[in-house]
């Protein structure tokens, strides 16, 4: 069952007693929690509506309230978040979860009370027999990450209630500046909406003035100019930087992914991966890899290894010297073109 299907489901008051809702779309997540939670009334939320977070409480905790008749009510409802006990994941957590207790209400759960189980995750260990058995009990809501197409279909679909058009070029910036993630999305066209009430249409231009792009979004914009040996203007985008208060190691942590993510999409380019494998095998959402691939037949492995080495190499100095992040970032631009001037 996908999303919009268990939406359906939820509004029609056709309720399962459990379900296990899978996938990382955090914007998807939302609204399926506020519809549930609509379930039950306002006035009985209090008492008979809860949310758990498995990492810092007990799953016997959620199933005590879970057992519980709902107190002045048809219905109650528990959603249990963050099921790590569920994956191969080892997390460091002095709470401790009785499975076996799970397994008991999972084979007879209460029909007054909705148990939702968000696993945020790709995918679940099937070898463990709870899994099995929470999803031959559950049903199973599909909530993986949105691909590009699927996204842009979204955003269409919201803005027709609105009665509201977009360009295509204003579209294709919008999820460029958003690098497609339906979270991020979905927030500006919120603000696009209420800018294009009176005009009932959306630009390029309008995308471009309200959009603000990410620090994320500028500093892959300063891995094109370094890597096109631009000096000039890849140390004047590094000084806006800082004058924005930006932190120099986070600006150098992302320069330093964005150049793995290049290096590593090369590789495995090389050796015949496809985009949806690519974004699989690196665990990286599908667009940025997308964007990747547009880059990298620029850019030479070895200029991209020596860009990632170079960056690993002031990472280590921003840690242990009282060096100035801006002379380091100056020196390693210096090193990448002199070293494409000799190569």
């Amino acid at each position: 069952m996908n999303i919009d299907e268990a939406l359906k489901q939820i509004k029609d008051k056709n309720f399962s007693d459990v379900y296990l809702v899978i996938g990382e779309e955090k914007y998807e997540e939302k609204l399926l929690k506020k519809a549930f939670k609509n379930v039950i009334p306002h006035d009985e939320q209090e008492f008979n509506s809860a949310e758990y977070d498995m990492e810092t409480t007990s799953l016997g905790v959620a199933l005590n309230d879970a057992m519980s008749v709902p107190f002045f009510g048809d219905k109650r409802l528990v959603l249990i978040n963050n099921p790590y006990f569920l994956t191969g994941e080892k997390i460091k957590s002095k709470v401790e979860h009785n499975i076996n207790e799970f397994s008991d209400y999972l084979k007879n759960p209460l029909d007054t009370t909705i148990l939702v189980i968000f696993a945020p995750y790709k995918k679940l260990d099937e070898r463990k027999k709870v899994v099995k058995l929470l999803k031959k009990t559950a049903t199973v809501i599909n909530n993986q990450l949105l691909d590009e197409q699927q996204v842009r279909q979204k955003v269409i679909n919201r803005l027709k209630k609105e009665d509201i058009t977009i360009d295509s070029s204003a579209l294709d910036l919008l999820l460029e500046r958003t690098m497609a993630k339906m979270d991020l999305v979905m927030n500006e066209v919120d603000k696009l909406c209420l800018f294009a009430t009176d005009k009932h249409r959306i630009t390029l231009v309008d995308v471009d003035e309200l959009v603000t792009k990410s620090l994320e979004q500028n500093v892959f914009d300063l891995v094109d100019l370094v890597m096109e040996h631009n000096v000039a203007q890849a140390l004047a985008m590094y000084r806006d930087l800082l004058a924005q208060k930006e932190e120099p190691l986070k600006i150098n942590a992302i320069l330093l992914s964005q150049f793995r993510l290049l290096l590593q999409v090369k590789i495995l380019k090389k050796h015949g991966y496809a985009q949806g494998n690519i974004a699989s095998t690196i665990k990286v959402h599908p667009y940025r890899v997308k964007i990747a691939l547009r880059k990298i037949n620029r850019f030479s492995i070895k200029e991209l290894k020596r860009g990632f080495l170079g960056l690993v190499e002031n990472e280590l100095k921003m840690k242990s010297t009282q060096e100035s992040p801006e002379l380091l970032f100056q020196m390693f631009l210096l090193q990448m073109n002199t070293k494409k001037n000799l190569g």
